[in-house]
């Protein structure tokens, strides 16, 4: 897509990130933002903040279970579209069962436009910089859309798992 960044956050993004929330308030497919979210802690000036915790959580995580992550957001023509988080240890928690490496969103009116795709093949690009060659990303079965993204940018199906009643697709796509 033409106009298309993918970076971290900087401190002049407050205006892009609210209107991004805003967007994602708007969302009729199984997620939703929440009203008590970051996102809405975000609006009442804590923008800085919160930068400074997702950068910290690049290194450090206030939770054994938790892998350290870096979030990337793609901007175009200045918009903030979406967000994928590169999560660098999937032994965490519940990663490697039905999270994966991988998380990613577009907001609802940038979908359509295979953003999802180029986000996470740029998030691959970082995986294979750091030396890990074998990545898992996960999409609940009925997300046909993601569950596409994730097939065009070579995952591999390996299995169908149960979580609480929701049906998770696990793929690994291969770096070599």
């Amino acid at each position: 897509m033409k106009n298309l960044e993918i970076r971290q956050l900087e401190p002049t993004d407050l205006e892009v990130f609210l209107r991004y929330t805003a967007d994602w308030k708007t969302d009729t497919s199984l997620f939703k933002i929440d009203e008590t979210s970051i996102y809405n802690e975000i609006s009442k000036g804590n923008f800085a903040d919160w930068q400074k915790q997702i950068r910290r959580e690049e290194i450090e995580v206030r939770n054994p279970d938790w892998s350290t992550c870096t979030k990337y957001f793609a901007f175009v023509g200045g918009e903030i579209a979406g967000v994928c988080s590169c999560r660098w240890q999937i032994e965490k928690g519940i990663l490697l069962e039905w999270g994966g490496h991988i998380g990613y969103g577009v907001a609802p009116s940038f979908r359509g436009a295979h953003l999802a795709a180029q986000m996470v093949t740029f998030a691959l690009e970082k995986y294979r910089e750091r030396g890990i060659f074998s990545v898992m990303i996960s999409a609940d079965k009925d997300n046909v859309a993601s569950r596409k993204t994730i097939e065009q940018c070579g995952g591999v199906l390996e299995n169908i798992v149960d979580i609480d009643g929701n049906k998770v697709c696990r793929y690994w796509i291969d770096l070599r």
